[in-house]
């Protein structure tokens, strides 16, 4: 069992991070809820036409005009169309963590070489020219931050600044861009002025790598928009919460 030691606030905080069970905890042993397991409270019906779309297309393309089927066959076809969105979420994520990796190591300064496969090359080509276009300059990157006043916890992708401006970043490697990814990188950036308040966030931005090669880069600025969000991520805390203690009632 890998268990990490993180220590935060100039060694005033302690968090342990069990890699098995994915669980923060203090030195008390006190858990801590994650950023991203708090916004898995928020419901996300984009995905049922999405799993919906799959199955139809499943079974579009193993039925044949004017050919009869048996009981077993249809059976077949009937399974398959269960379980093709977990196919095609696998295949996705197969693409989507080989750009996650390439545009991590690139934020560290790893230069990572540039993949043959020509998806790939042109999902990380359009983030390479994204980066020199506008002379970003990345300052951190996988760095834990904590909450001492709201008690969450998470890992922001990077910290950068584009014209002098400083942002939070999060990487994403989906379809779209969904309304808890708006939420994320606003926890993250508070966190992080809660533990180094000398830092100013100008916003917060998100860098989408889609699976066919688009790339979306989505920033978010102004005082009023960080408020919103940020709140918005306290009501799922405090949901999330309330849910658990809903669990203990017998």
């Amino acid at each position: 069992m890998a268990i990490t030691k993180i220590n935060l606030y100039n060694g005033e905080v302690q968090i342990y991070f069990d890699d098995l069970r994915h669980r923060y905890t203090l030195e008390d042993g006190t858990d801590i809820i994650s950023v991203t397991h708090a916004l898995d409270i928020v419901s996300k019906p984009q995905l049922i036409p999405w799993a919906a779309n799959m199955a139809a297309d499943s079974i579009a393309a193993t039925l044949k005009p004017g050919v009869s089927y048996d009981e077993l066959e249809i059976k077949a076809m009937v399974e398959t169309a269960r379980k093709a969105h977990y196919q095609k979420k696998s295949d996705a994520a197969t693409i989507g963590v080989f750009v996650h990796d390439f545009v991590s190591k690139t934020i560290k300064g790893e230069n990572p070489p540039v993949p043959v496969n020509e998806q790939l090359r042109e999902a990380c080509g359009k983030f390479l020219n994204w980066v020199e276009k506008h002379n970003v300059k990345f300052l951190a990157s996988e760095q834990v931050v904590y909450s001492r006043e709201f008690n969450f916890v998470g890992t922001l992708d990077f910290i950068c600044k584009i014209d002098n401006s400083l942002y939070v970043g999060d990487l994403k490697t989906s379809s779209g861009i969904w309304e808890t990814y708006k939420i994320q990188p606003a926890a993250y950036r508070f966190a992080r002025t809660e533990e180094f308040s000398n830092e100013k966030y100008v916003g917060q931005l998100i860098v989408r790598i889609g699976k066919d090669g688009t790339t979306e880069i989505k920033i978010f600025e102004g005082d009023d928009n960080y408020n919103q969000l940020f709140d918005s991520f306290k009501n799922a805390l405090d949901l999330t919460r309330a849910m658990e203690k809903v669990k203990l009632i017998k």
